[in-house]
């Protein structure tokens, strides 16, 4: 069964509330499926939401810093991640399970109910998004899912977009789109600033996240009739290990 999952982090054991749980998804999202077959204990809580499978388990451990250490330093939506995510001594792992959802719409109802776990539990810290590597401390987490789901793509949740510089220009890359069911994005060595090479990934990404693989190999995208970039299939350059969307420009 197609599943996704997200680790929210907690200071201190957690303990879940199915009703106020249950409560909030329906108060802050009128669009939710029925909420049925709810079953809970002091370990872990599970429901249907329409035809999904959600479960929420409670871990007494924390997870590996080798496995968040990485995601410490590159996270930008999280400065202090390196100091706060070290007080972590409980998870939780939230999984969505349903053949009937693609992965966006499975990744939709996960950060719905990610957001009501942090809301209604007590010594949560943020949360550990698996698809993209990506740390959100819990207030913006919570705060980009009410504000802009279902609507529009809560894309600094779902995709992590990375730029830098080197000699021969700006270089990018993403990190989650793959977990969608879509292409990785990548740029090397490009005239941009590091600046507009993030912008223009991350317009990307919420372009095909919303339209689908669209973008064929051998395209050609721009903001105007002047800017031609082509797009080409090709292996990464940054470890991912499936075909990418390659910009070239001219």
């Amino acid at each position: 069964m197609a599943h996704s999952l997200s680790m929210p982090l907690f200071t201190d054991r957690p303990t879940l509330n199915p009703n106020e749980l249950t409560a909030y998804l329906r108060e802050q999202w009128v669009d939710v499926p029925e909420i049925t077959a709810v079953e809970a204990d002091d370990r872990a809580v599970s429901f249907h939401c329409g035809t999904t499978l959600v479960v929420i388990a409670v871990m007494s451990a924390e997870l590996p810093w080798s496995e968040l250490e990485g995601p410490c330093h590159t996270s930008w939506l999280w400065p202090e991640a390196l100091t706060e995510v070290k007080q972590h001594r409980h998870h939780m792992i939230v999984t969505v399970s349903d053949d009937a959802l693609n992965p966006v719409q499975l990744s939709v109802l996960l950060t719905q109910i990610t957001a009501a776990v942090l809301a209604t539990t007590d010594k949560a810290l943020g949360v550990y998004w698996c698809n993209a590597a990506l740390l959100v401390p819990r207030q913006l987490f919570i705060d980009f899912a009410v504000e802009v789901l279902p609507n529009e793509v809560p894309i600094y949740l779902w995709v992590d977009v990375r730029a830098g510089q080197d000699e021969g220009g700006s270089s990018g890359f993403t990190t989650g789109l793959e977990a969608l069911g879509l292409m990785e994005i990548e740029a090397l060595q490009t005239p941009e600033p590091v600046a507009e090479l993030r912008e223009r990934l991350t317009s990307l990404a919420v372009y095909t996240i919303q339209n689908g693989p669209v973008i064929n190999d051998g395209d050609t995208i721009g903001e105007s009739d002047q800017e031609r970039i082509g797009v080409v299939y090709s292996a990464s350059q940054f470890g991912h290990e499936q075909q990418v969307m390659l910009l070239q420009y001219s």
